[in-house]
């Protein structure tokens, strides 16, 4: 018993200590207008209920400066009594409220630290109200965009309210219901980042789509991890951006990424892991690494041959980058057997489309090497021709990301 009361004495005194550091910068020139200050004789207690009541109203009425006042009038005058309990905490979370209502999400966060000190202090005592901070200081750092803090907090409040409250607690289940908001939003995001990244590559604002992708890589890394298609998907489309920007050994880096976490997606098939495989050859062929490149471009050939009438231009776009294999060894007639299955696919499938350009322009390279030039010529007035009907820039050949996006049904 002895031991007991020792120790909340120095609880109590390193909450004191914790309570006396609470920054009240901004706010400390105004008093709070308690409407009729109380005799001093009637006691302290009574005028710290007085400003709780105070701010309250203030609250109530919109009026957050003068709210904040009181309630900050409110922690002093509980410093000054000794008093660090539950009700104290209530005023810190009270002033996080108020100030994440005017703005300041820097101040806001600091309260809801401190609220959750002093909380954690009283120990299973304040355990379900370190929940609930924990839950609102979540929000706040979600509104933030800090998704991964956000998702570590959320955690914490539904640990605490589950274990002191109970699961059936309603405020567990607001915990609950933010941490599953907080990962669809995450997946909006993603979404969104990578659509726009999308935009922002095709109309040659490069930097910007790379830092799109890259924060939408971040985002999905720090709240699904590797084992997901939506984080294989990211590091396909930043390789095959660096691809077709020459950045060579950074696409190689991240399409030997993007081929690792495929290996292990559950969501992903063998025709995208062939699309994997295919583009990392691809960067390899770039960098003449032959000996790289070779296997990974025999093992897309087998992966996509096994469905390619089901993935027609999946099959087209994994030929067509075994005939720059072979191109850039030098063996012409090779080269041109594939082009022509990747025209042939491309063609039957979507007609007059710029895809269809790229492997008539892809053909007619591979004939010039082979002296056929008047064969080269026909092809490249058919590539002319298409492309100048097609002027949308969403369907650039030269700025086509992923070729999965024009699967279609066809999946």
């Amino acid at each position: 018993m002895a031991a007991s009361v020792l120790l909340t004495l120095v609880n109590m005194k390193s909450i004191a200590a914790l309570i006396s550091t609470v920054s009240l910068t901004g706010f400390s020139w105004a008093a709070c207008p308690v409407p009729s200050r109380p005799n001093p004789v009637a006691g302290q207690e009574s005028t710290l209920e007085d400003l709780r009541e105070t701010g309250f109203r203030y609250f109530q009425e919109g009026q957050y400066r003068t709210a904040v006042a009181c309630y900050t009038e409110a922690i002093q005058t509980a410093q000054a009594l000794g008093m660090s309990n539950i009700a104290t905490a209530r005023d810190l979370n009270s002033l996080a409220i108020l100030t994440e209502a005017a703005g300041d999400y820097t101040k806001a966060r600091d309260y809801y630290l401190r609220e959750l000190d002093l909380l954690n202090h009283l120990g299973d005592a304040g355990s379900v109200s370190a929940g609930a901070a924990y839950t609102e200081l979540g929000g706040l750092l979600q509104m933030q965009g800090l998704f991964s803090e956000a998702e570590a907090t959320y955690k914490k409040a539904v640990g605490l309210l589950t274990q002191h409250a109970g699961a059936e607690n309603l405020q567990t289940a607001k915990a609950l219901s933010r941490l599953g908001r907080l990962y669809i939003e995450c997946g909006k995001l993603i979404t969104f980042f990578d659509s726009e990244a999308f935009f922002l590559f095709q109309t040659g604002k490069v930097s910007a789509a790379e830092r799109k992708w890259t924060a939408a890589l971040k985002i999905a890394e720090h709240n699904y991890g590797e084992n997901v298609t939506e984080y294989s998907s990211l590091l396909m489309h930043l390789g095959q951006m660096y691809l077709l920007i020459g950045k060579y050994p950074s696409a190689e880096t991240m399409l030997q990424r993007c081929l690792a976490a495929a290996e292990k997606t559950s969501g992903s098939n063998s025709v995208d892991r062939a699309i994997v495989m295919s583009s990392l050859a691809q960067a390899y062929t770039k960098q003449r690494k032959f000996a790289e490149a070779e296997p990974l471009v025999l093992k897309s050939v087998e992966a996509s041959n096994v469905n390619c009438s089901a993935v027609p231009i999946p099959c087209a776009f994994i030929r067509s980058n075994l005939g720059d294999y072979y191109m850039t060894k030098g063996q012409w007639a090779t080269a041109q057997h594939e082009f022509e299955q990747s025209l042939k696919l491309r063609a039957d499938t979507l007609g007059e489309h710029p895809l269809v350009a790229d492997s008539l322009i892809s053909l007619s390279r591979a004939l010039r090497k082979l002296k056929r030039k008047k064969e080269a010529k026909i092809y490249e007035t058919q590539a002319n021709q298409i492309l100048t009907g097609q002027r949308n820039p969403a369907y650039d050949i030269g700025n086509t990301i992923d070729v999965r996006a024009f699967q279609g049904n066809d999946r």
